[in-house]
C-alpha cells in the first residue's frame, strides 16, 4: 500500500499546477496535477506535504487544509492519497525536475489533460466540501468507478447543513486496517441523511503503513506482536484526529470497536490471545478526554 500527498496551492483564484513532461516512463506524463509525492518512513501526511512542496516548488507552506483521502485502485495496486489545499506560503518558485510549474486560473483547469478522477475531487474542493473519502477505480487510463464517502458518486450531492461525524474509515469499506482489509458495516449509508461523515484512520494519520504488523495496547504503550513500540505513532494519529474534529466541529465519533486506536470501553489485553479487558484505544481516549461522545459500530443506530 502506497501513501502519498497531493496539494493544490492557491492564490488570487489560481492553483499552482505541475505539467508532467520531463520524466521518462512517467505514469502522469503530459497530465496536469498538483504538487506532492510518496511518504518517507515515519512521516505524517503533513510532514510529507511540507517536504514535497518545498522540494518540488521551493515554497514553504505557512497555511494549509487537509481536505480528504483519495483511494486509487488499479488492478492489484492500491494508493492512499492525502489531499490538501494551501493558501499561505513564503519563498520563490524554482524549476521542478518532474515538469513545468504554472499558476492557472481555477476556471481553466477542467480544459487541461488530467485524470478523470481528478476532475471529481477538484469539484469537491471548489464546492468547499467537508473532509471526504473518495475511492477511484481505474482500468488503465479509464475511470470505471467512483465512490464518495461509501456511496456511488453523485455530482449533485449536497454537503452543507449536516452535523459532522468522525467515523473510522474501515467501517465505510476503506481498506486501511492493519491487515489491509476493511470492516464495512451494512446500513451505515443511512447516517448520511443526518451527518456529514468525516472518515479517519488514526494509524495512517500517525504515519504507519498499510498493511502493518498487528498491535495491542498495554497500559500507556502500544506494542506490535514482535515487541516494537509504536506508541509515538498512535499518539500522533490521535492528535491528528482531534485536530480534524476541531476543524470540522465534530462532537461525536463512530469508531471501530476493540482497536488499540479506536476501541472504546473494551480492548485486547496485549497478549495477542484475543482476550478482552476494560479500556479504550489511544485515539478514542484522547477524543473523549476532549469532550467528544464516542460510539462503537455495534451502537451506530443510536446515532439516527
Amino acid at each position: 500500500m502506497i501513501n502519498t500527498t497531493l496539494c493544490y496551492i492557491e492564490r488570487d483564484g489560481q492553483y499552482l499546477m505541475l505539467h508532467r513532461v520531463k520524466k521518462q516512463n512517467d505514469l502522469n506524463h503530459d497530465k496536469w496535477i498538483g504538487v506532492g509525492g510518496k511518504f518517507e518512513p515515519l512521516e505524517s501526511p503533513e510532514d510529507c506535504l511540507l517536504r514535497e512542496v518545498r522540494e518540488e516548488t521551493g515554497l514553504t507552506l505557512t497555511r494549509w487544509r487537509y481536505r480528504g483521502i483519495v483511494t486509487f485502485v488499479s488492478g492489484d495496486q492500491r494508493e492512499y492519497m492525502h489531499l490538501f489545499t494551501a493558501d499561505g506560503f513564503t519563498g520563490q518558485l524554482k524549476d521542478c525536475d518532474e515538469g513545468n510549474l504554472e499558476w492557472l486560473d481555477k476556471k481553466r483547469l477542467l480544459e487541461l489533460p488530467m485524470w478523470e478522477g481528478d476532475r471529481i475531487f477538484l469539484r469537491l474542493l471548489d464546492e468547499d466540501a467537508p473532509f471526504f473519502s473518495l475511492k477511484l477505480v481505474y482500468d488503465g487510463d479509464v475511470l470505471t468507478d467512483a465512490v464518495l464517502n461509501g456511496l456511488p458518486w453523485n455530482a449533485e450531492q449536497v454537503f452543507r447543513g449536516k452535523e459532522p461525524l468522525l467515523i473510522s474509515a474501515c467501517l465505510l469499506g476503506v481498506s486501511c486496517r492493519y491487515d489491509g482489509q476493511s470492516k464495512a458495516v451494512p446500513g451505515l449509508e443511512r447516517l448520511q441523511a443526518r451527518y456529514q461523515l468525516i472518515p479517519i484512520c488514526p494509524e495512517q494519520l500517525g504515519g504507519l503503513p498499510t498493511p502493518r504488523p498487528p498491535a495491542e495496547r498495554i497500559g500507556e504503550r502500544v506494542l506490535t506482536r514482535e515487541g516494537r513500540d509504536v506508541t509515538a505513532e498512535y499518539r500522533r494519529g490521535a492528535e491528528e484526529v482531534l485536530r480534524l474534529a476541531r476543524r470540522f466541529g465534530c462532537k461525536k465519533a463512530l469508531l471501530k470497536e476493540r482497536s488499540p486506536s479506536c476501541g472504546h470501553g473494551e480492548i485486547y489485553d496485549g497478549s495477542f490471545s484475543g482476550t478482552l479487558i476494560p479500556g479504550s484505544g489511544v485515539a478514542a481516549q484522547w477524543l473523549e478526554s476532549h469532550g467528544l461522545e464516542i460510539f462503537g459500530e455495534s451502537r451506530w443506530e443510536a446515532l439516527l
